[in-house]
């Protein structure tokens, strides 16, 4: 029995380095991984904005739907980690819905508002055109060998182009309410503040399709927001869906 116990151990140990000799020759055999190389990528993006005004004091609204598109600039420069430019035309503001108690409406004949009487609008919408510049920190995780899943954040500037009034249906309100704002056209051309998102990119052999869904948080205002003014604050606040088509240099 005892040499039994000697002859086994003698074996585990004579075979453990032999053993231990054929695993590292396969290991030498196996390819070595892919080292990690830096990706560029260019190409388009469009898609939809929800957007509102963050208005205080408070203005009920309804979200306002329009369109942006651009082009967009990708680089990758470790793994999962890189940076994203865009350079978009977006289309922003707010629409309102007023409450029609106390409020009649004016007809084209009569009666005629004066410039004595405050005037609100019970159907208001404004459109905002910006020039949008988000500079964004691209973060992924491969789901498979196509797919992956994005997070986007970073800030985000944009410049005041012009604007259009797209609905104004307009009222007498006998209750004092301040609505000179109607009237002023946007006092801050420049805009900031801080995005973030995430969405999924399929990559393919013609390049990569994202889609992804993004939420802008407006830290500077629309309208001077001093004592005398209407308002104290009203920043824009957006939801932006949107779709890219990206190629890799």
């Amino acid at each position: 029995m005892k040499k039994r116990i000697v002859l086994a151990l003698m074996n585990l140990l004579l075979g453990f380095p032999l053993f231990s000799q054929v695993t590292i020759q396969l290991d030498s055999l196996a390819p070595p991984p892919k080292p990690f190389q830096p990706e560029w990528a260019f190409g388009v993006n469009g898609g939809v904005t929800l957007s509102k005004v963050g208005f205080n004091p408070t203005v009920a609204q309804t979200t306002l739907l329009q369109y942006a598109g651009g082009i967009t600039a990708r680089y990758i420069s470790e793994r999962n980690v890189g940076l994203q430019l865009e350079l978009n035309y977006s289309l922003r503001g707010w629409k309102e819905k007023t409450d029609s108690v106390n409020i009649y409406r004016t007809t084209p004949v009569s009666p005629v508002p004066t410039p004595d009487d405050p005037i609100r609008y019970t159907n208001y919408s404004r459109s905002l055109a910006y020039l949008e510049l988000p500079i964004l920190t691209h973060i992924y995780f491969n789901m498979g060998k196509r797919m992956r899943i994005i997070f986007l954040m970073g800030p985000q500037i944009s410049y005041y182009l012009n604007e259009k009034v797209l609905e104004s249906e307009r009222v007498i309100d006998r209750s004092s309410i301040n609505s000179t704002y109607y009237d002023q056209k946007v006092q801050r051309i420049f805009d900031y503040g801080i995005l973030g998102g995430m969405g999924f990119e399929l990559r393919t052999g013609i390049g990569s399709f994202v889609l992804d869904g993004r939420y802008y948080f407006g830290l500077s205002d629309v309208f001077s927001s001093h004592k005398a003014d209407p308002f104290q604050a009203s920043s824009n606040q957006i939801i932006n869906i949107k779709l890219s088509y990206l190629f890799k240099k």
